[in-house]
């Protein structure tokens, strides 16, 4: 949570939010089932710490679905199976639906062949990429997500025009007694959910996230906003973006570059948006329980190495994510209060039912 910054602050219990945000999502036309995807989903993510992927999004979510940009009753279907590999249309149903659409189908067929890769288009912004990572480690395998952008927010490098996302990946892998090794990130230095969160709490950004219009480095959340996200690693985060518009839009024919359409700016316009899921299936390769426990090791002779300065514990990826959820899921999930007030208007404003209402 250190990258956020809450000013009035109030408590929820996770069960809560995620039946309030079931609800919402059913109201705006959505099945039962589909809406539980979506809502587990956000809530997870929240759960989490993740704020900018959690129900932060609920108001852009909703707009598309009013306004035609995502289909709350579209259902994804196999277009294309060959072995090990599979391409899977979206048919613009929400990102969360499809993304996990594909995901179910790579553990699949992942328990068949021992490794998979399906390709989906016609999706949409699909939230946390660990989320459908983490479906595989549930099923003892690795799993890898790669998804383009919903808007050209990053320059190539050494350009200063929008022409490319933030294009975020996840890779899960199981352990025995310790938490999955879960590494989820953008291709920036943040996030631009991160941004979106500060904007909406009119709080300061950090100078190395965003620079304005005119290429400088801003602290202020608005101008960063308007401006471009800053890739990690300059020009070695700069190709990675570019590779995982490969994998995830480029391979499929999902929209990439100039057919970009802005998730937050144009939700009445279709996105077309693709993603990339992979399995390996470590029994194929060996014992998966072995191979857990050498995973439960690893981490071990990672946290056991000599600490720098001041620092008093070594974490190594989805670490963090993992306590910060077991706490929330106990003691009740921490939101500013400018969230939960814009959620309550959602639901308001879908008559929802008071019960349900938070």
């Amino acid at each position: 949570m250190a990258d956020y910054h809450f000013n009035e602050k109030i408590s929820l219990p996770f069960e809560k939010v995620y039946e309030w945000q079931k609800a919402i999502y059913m109201a705006a036309g959505m099945s039962e089932e589909d809406a539980s995807v979506v809502a587990d989903h956000l809530v997870m993510a929240d759960a989490r710490g993740v704020y900018s992927h959690g129900i932060l999004r609920t108001s852009i979510y909703t707009s598309r679905l009013e306004k035609g940009g995502t289909d709350p009753k579209a259902q994804p279907s196999i277009k294309k199976q060959f072995g090990a590999t599979a391409l899977v249309d979206g048919n613009n149903a929400m990102g969360m639906v499809a993304a996990k659409k594909g995901m179910d189908l790579a553990i699949e067929l992942a328990k068949t062949y021992g490794t998979s890769a399906v390709s989906v288009t016609g999706s949409n912004h699909l939230g946390t990429c660990a989320y459908y990572a983490q479906q595989a480690t549930r099923e003892h395998m690795i799993g890898i997500c790669w998804t383009i952008n919903c808007g050209n927010i990053m320059a190539p490098w050494g350009g200063a025009e929008r022409q490319l996302g933030n294009n975020p990946f996840a890779m899960a892998v199981p352990c025995f007694h310790r938490p999955d090794i879960v590494l989820d990130m953008a291709t920036s230095v943040v996030a631009r959910g991160k941004i979106v969160m500060a904007r909406k709490t009119h709080s300061p950004i950090p100078i190395t996230w965003a620079l304005d219009a005119d290429g400088n480095p801003t602290t202020d959340a608005e101008a960063g906003y308007w401006g471009t996200v800053r890739p990690f690693g300059d020009y070695k985060g700069y190709g990675l973006t570019l590779i995982n518009a490969i994998f995830s839009a480029i391979l499929n024919n999902s929209s990439f570059g100039p057919t970009i359409t802005d998730f937050y700016e144009e939700p009445e316009k279709i996105q077309n948006t693709g993603h990339l899921m992979q399995v390996i299936n470590i029994d194929a390769i060996d014992d998966s329980l072995e191979f857990r426990k050498r995973m439960d090791e690893a981490v071990a002779y990672l946290k056991n190495g000599k600490k720098a300065p001041n620092v008093s514990e070594i974490f190594v990826p989805g670490e963090i994510e993992a306590r910060t959820y077991e706490r929330q899921r106990r003691e009740g999930i921490t939101y500013p209060i400018e969230v939960i007030e814009e959620n309550r208007a959602i639901a308001l404003r879908y008559n929802i039912p008071e019960s349900l209402r938070l």
